[in-house]
């Protein structure tokens, strides 16, 4: 019998902050652990020691337990993240002066909220001692807020719940195969760490609380030392049937312009190759053997900007995205995770010139559900950026949007959506345009680009190519979901033809010229 905690939400709404400010799209342990601590110390349960008020022995037995026993499974509802921009202002507690007069500081507060189809479920296979679960029983009623004041909670403990949609990866490190959630897990210490803070922030002689003109808040960020992140790997079969099944997203500290992007993408596929030197897979150098059939798609890199509908890790500018191709070996995966696990920074204009550097942890998306889906009421259109290089020179009457269909083909062949298409040559092409034409897929408009920096487009060109970048904006019909990420064109893989979504309202006209 498995032992359970459940944390209802009643506003149907979860509002909590990262340590750098960013919204949470969900309670991790460790904020579970602190709430626990927190009705432990200052709940009806706690019990006075040297004229403070601290957790009875049980109930600190019953959090250190939970220190060394991570759950093994945690069911996460559906949920969505508010991008609401609005910010609200609130009494700091701090005195401020302007002119003669003293008043309140109020300092901004963003506005926004994960709202959540249900409740959150932490449940431990084996079920903790008798006296650990019943203080932990006793415990849960006395959690107010699981996440901010705006967040008040139902906690309570459950046996049984089922319905768990993640499974604990013990031996997972930076990053594991298959979509997943890193959530912060409390380690052994994280007691003491936290009573020792508080004991610290109270400390200070009577007196020295006199009103100033000018004050500042003196409250310290929580310490974590005691923190770190654990892999809870979806139980759901990933989505197969996409061209790139997972992406690793590398918050990055700076903003990419669109011209940059391609030697950024550059910069990083350099950067990994040189880490993992003689082990760099075929898969994602692009080099292989002679006689080995191409794969479709390899390891693409693209660069995202913040204005994107996709939540970056930790609301960072931009951000590195390295697409995993389906049906890739194993092995070649893992040496990629640990490449990527060691990029510290990148230097797309060379060592003498401006870095980029990874801002925070790198986060695993299913590369099926990447972006938001569309609000209600709109169609979801794509538009490439930066733009796209045609993968052949091209037919007789061909144009820039039999171009893009066949790009797109080439992306999707070999899934249900365009099956291998048999012959060579125009027979072959024209056989996956019919495919994707068949797929529902439309090039509502596609018009060249006019420039003669080609590094701006594609990394490396035959010297007798002709480079023809363009920009396309494309209805994908059936031949894909509206949150899939992808790419398409010659230059996919190194920075190049990233489709990004664009939402028109339903009933607009739907083509223009693609921005």
């Amino acid at each position: 019998m498995s032992f359970s905690i459940r944390a209802r939400y009643p506003l149907g709404t979860y509002r909590g902050r990262r340590p750098d400010g960013a919204p949470e799209p969900m309670p991790s342990v460790a904020r579970l652990h602190s709430a626990l601590l927190a009705a432990a110390g200052f709940g009806p349960r706690a019990v006075e020691r040297d004229g403070e008020w601290t957790p009875s022995d049980i109930d600190e037995t019953a959090l250190r337990w939970l220190e060394d026993n991570p759950p093994s499974e945690v069911c996460i509802p559906g949920i969505r993240v508010s991008r609401n921009d609005t910010i609200a202002y609130r009494d700091d507690g701090t005195i401020k002066k302007s002119g003669p007069v003293k008043a309140i500081k109020k300092l901004p507060k963003q506005e926004g909220a994960v709202a959540v189809d249900g409740p959150f479920v932490w449940t431990w296979a084996q079920p903790p001692p008798g006296p650990v679960a019943e203080a932990l029983r006793a415990l849960c009623p006395d959690v107010s807020h699981l996440g901010s004041a705006e967040s008040p909670v139902v906690l309570e403990v459950v046996e049984d719940a089922g319905g768990a949609t993640h499974e604990y990866v013990a031996s997972a490190g930076l990053f594991e195969g298959g979509p997943g959630e890193r959530l912060d897990l409390p380690t052994r210490g994280r007691v003491d760490e936290l009573v020792d803070a508080h004991r610290a922030g109270r400390s200070g002689k009577v007196g020295n609380d006199k009103a100033g003109t000018d004050e500042r808040a003196l409250s310290p960020a929580p310490p974590r030392s005691a923190i770190r992140s654990g892999l809870y790997r979806s139980k759901a079969r990933p989505v197969v049937d996409v061209p790139w099944v997972e992406v690793l997203l590398v918050p990055l500290d700076k903003p990419v312009a669109e011209r940059d992007r391609v030697r950024v993408a550059v910069a990083a596929h350099k950067a990994l190759i040189k880490q993992l030197d003689r082990d760099a897979p075929p898969v994602l150098t692009g080099a292989y053997p002679e006689g080995v059939r191409r794969p479709a798609n390899r390891v693409a890199l693209q660069v995202l900007d913040g204005s994107y509908p996709v939540d970056l890790a930790g609301s960072a500018p931009s951000a590195l995205a390295v697409l995993i191709p389906r049906d890739a070996a194993d092995a070649d995966l893992a040496a990629v995770y640990r490449a990527v696990g060691d990029l510290r920074d990148l230097h797309p204009w060379g060592r003498s010139g401006r870095r980029l550097a990874v801002r925070g942890d790198v986060q695993v998306r299913d590369g099926g559900s990447f972006w938001h889906e569309p609000p209600p009421g709109t169609v979801r259109l794509w538009r490439t950026s930066p733009p796209a290089i045609p993968d052949t020179r091209g037919r007789d009457g061909w144009t820039f949007l039999h171009a893009a269909l066949l790009s797109l083909g080439f992306v999707w062949q070999a899934t249900p959506a365009v099956p291998a298409p048999a012959g060579r040559g125009a027979e072959r092409d024209n056989a996956v345009v019919d495919a994707v034409n068949a797929a529902g897929a439309v090039v509502l408009d596609a018009s060249p680009v006019r420039g003669n920096r080609v590094g701006d487009y594609v990394h490396r060109v035959n010297p007798h190519a002709v480079v023809r970048p363009y920009r396309a904006l494309l209805h994908l019909g059936g031949l894909s979901g509206p949150a899939t990420i992808q790419a398409m064109g010659q230059s996919r893989h190194l920075g190049g033809g990233l489709l990004i979504p664009e939402d028109r309202p339903e009933g607009e006209m739907l083509g223009g010229p693609a921005r």
